[in-house]
């Protein structure tokens, strides 16, 4: 909301008038109002984003002044505001000729074109809207770059920007969108250039360092970036974004005590808040303090208990403690609560083979083959699985089925080389033996593994030879 608009809605004359519309529309009394008090009522809503609210003023505007180009207007920002471009254009098509001069009108059409992702009219109209707004352009120039960014084209939204900040160079409100806009655009430099110029002239800005935190982050300048998320929260302590990105650069820098420290900071901000502890979890699972990892997810579990990263988190610590029938029930708790998350499946099965329960462990890889067929960890894993218990000829099978979606996998390839050769299939086993080292060398651990030493035929031993390492 606009400075002028927040003085308008918060003056006692406006106050007065809102009781007075709440009066009208509720039935208490008939009143009379003229086209701009509508105007006031309208943006109250809009700014609100109460757009049923605003949508019923216009309607009642409409009703006592139904010629009013100013309420017509008011129900295109309506259309646009809820997304729907088309009418809104159609609504602007039956505005009378004698608007063309208005710039209100090609700024609105250059916002519903910008919507539907017309980018070259948008600009078309926009441009239109900047000629007939005289010198008086500064404005309209930070709302055509905001129509632009809400749409995420953030070049187009610069290009106009540019231009706001040459007629107002000292603009708080347009040095922070410069500085966001090319973060956005991964111009780092340039990015870190504006929020510097916020900074000489209002260098108590939280925001502000904590924007500057963020690009040093992805140009992973890590102590630069504490240092910024430091300086946020010495001017907002409770600046709790702030502590979770400092965490999250620490754990980028591979220091996972200060992560975890600064994730407690966070969660004395926002207690309850299970997406900390996962990562503290993580942390601790880094740091081998598989305890420690084990307490955190308990304590999502805790917080929220359908939160299926709890269950998760918690079953991959088991699994390394070897507690494997603790790993099985909380991996299946996780599922329970999200079915879809193929990551889980795989997880399931490999610590179901660990368990011995091989047909548990074939159901979970074949549910994850079934649900993503692009997903090679799933054919690898069961393929696998069969080749261990000594079912080449299944095992063949579902390989075909995985080189149809992954024909360039080398480890599917050496694994059918498996197979073929373990059928007498000499020419096709050499065949994806050679292609499948050929990508990948190291791979030959795992052929050798099914096969004892000396026990190869000529033309294996020299493919074998040729990537020996």
């Amino acid at each position: 909301m606009s400075e002028n608009k927040e003085q308008v809605f918060e003056n006692e004359e406006f106050e007065i008038l809102l009781r007075k519309y709440e009066d009208m529309r509720s039935g208490v009394q008939s009143i009379f109002f003229d086209v701009e008090e509508f105007e006031q009522i309208i943006d109250y809503f809009l700014d609100d984003f109460q757009y049923d609210e605003a949508k019923e003023a216009a309607n009642l505007g409409k009703k006592q002044h139904p010629s009013s180009v100013e309420i017509k207007y008011k129900f295109v920002h309506i259309f646009i505001e809820q997304g729907n471009a088309k009418k809104a254009l159609a609504l602007l098509e039956a505005i009378p000729d004698w608007e063309d001069s208005n710039p209100e009108r090609y700024f609105l059409k250059g916002t519903a074109h910008c919507l539907m992702g017309k980018l070259k009219e948008a600009e078309r109209q926009f441009d239109r809207a900047l000629e007939l707004s005289g010198e008086e352009t500064f404005e309209a120039l930070l709302n055509i770059s905001i129509a632009f960014e809400n749409v995420r084209h953030y070049e187009l939204a610069l290009k106009y920007l540019t231009q706001a900040f040459g007629q107002q160079p000292e603009n708080l409100s347009v040095l922070y969108d410069m500085g966001y806009f090319y973060e956005r655009l991964h111009k780092f430099d340039e990015s870190l250039k504006y929020y510097e110029r916020y900074l000489d002239l209002d260098p108590f800005s939280d925001n502000v360092w904590y924007n500057i935190g963020i690009v040093y982050h992805k140009i992973e300048l890590f102590e630069k970036a504490v240092e910024a998320y430091d300086f946020s929260i010495s001017l907002n302590p409770d600046y709790a974004s702030a502590y979770f990105n400092k965490a999250t650069v620490w754990i980028h820098a591979r220091n996972f005590d200060r992560a975890i420290a600064s994730y407690k900071d966070f969660l004395e901000i926002e207690p309850e808040n299970t997406q900390a502890y996962c990562y503290m979890g993580d942390c601790y699972e880094q740091m081998e303090r598989l305890d420690d990892a084990v307490s955190a997810f308990q304590k999502v579990i805790e917080i929220d208990n359908t939160d299926p990263e709890g269950w998760f988190g918690a079953g991959m610590i088991y699994i390394l403690q070897n507690r494997h029938e603790e790993a099985i029930t909380y991996i299946l708790k996780a599922i329970e609560f999200d079915g879809s998350n193929l990551d889980y499946w795989i997880n399931l099965g490999y610590v179901s083979e660990d368990a011995g329960q091989i047909e548990e462990a074939i159901k979970c890889y074949a549910h994850v083959t079934r649900s993503d067929a692009s997903d090679p960890d799933g054919w690898i894993a069961l393929s696998g699985l069969l080749m261990k218990e000594g079912d080449f000829e299944q095992a063949l099978n579902f390989l075909r089925a995985a080189y149809v979606h992954h024909p360039d996998t080398a480890a599917i390839k050496v694994k059918m080389a498996v197979c073929h050769l373990k059928m007498e299939e000499h020419s096709l086993a050499l065949k994806f033996l050679e292609e499948g080292l050929k990508k990948d060398s190291s791979l030959l651990a795992d052929f050798a593994y099914y096969f004892p030493a000396g026990s190869y035929r000529i033309d294996i031993k020299r493919v074998i030879q040729k990537y020996k390492s």
